[in-house]
């Protein structure tokens, strides 16, 4: 029977990162979409919401920051993912 392969906790971080970089993502876009579309009535409607004010005033690093948690635990997770997949890496050498 093979070993058991030990489960990856980077995959487990990626999941939220990924999502907050996702969301951040589309209201920073919904956001420069409303601020093109400026000369429209409605497009002012969200301009006062607590999410796209805190994105103007933070937008551009929380996406820096969001961006590279997502390049550090890749990398983490793909060399994580060799490392507990190698069997000579978890099992001490037989000797005779």
């Amino acid at each position: 029977m093979p070993a058991r392969k030990r489960r990856n906790p980077f995959y487990v971080l990626l999941i939220p990162v990924g999502l907050a970089f996702v969301v951040t993502a589309f209201a920073y876009g919904f956001m420069a979409f409303q601020a093109v579309n400026a000369t429209r009535a409605e497009a002012g409607r969200y301009s006062t919401h607590p999410l796209f004010q805190c994105l103007r005033a933070h937008g551009d690093a929380a996406m820096i920051i969001e961006l590279a948690a997502l390049a550090v635990l890749t990398v983490a997770a793909i060399a994580a993912d060799t490392w507990l997949s190698d069997p000579a890496a978890t099992t001490p050498e037989k000797r005779i």
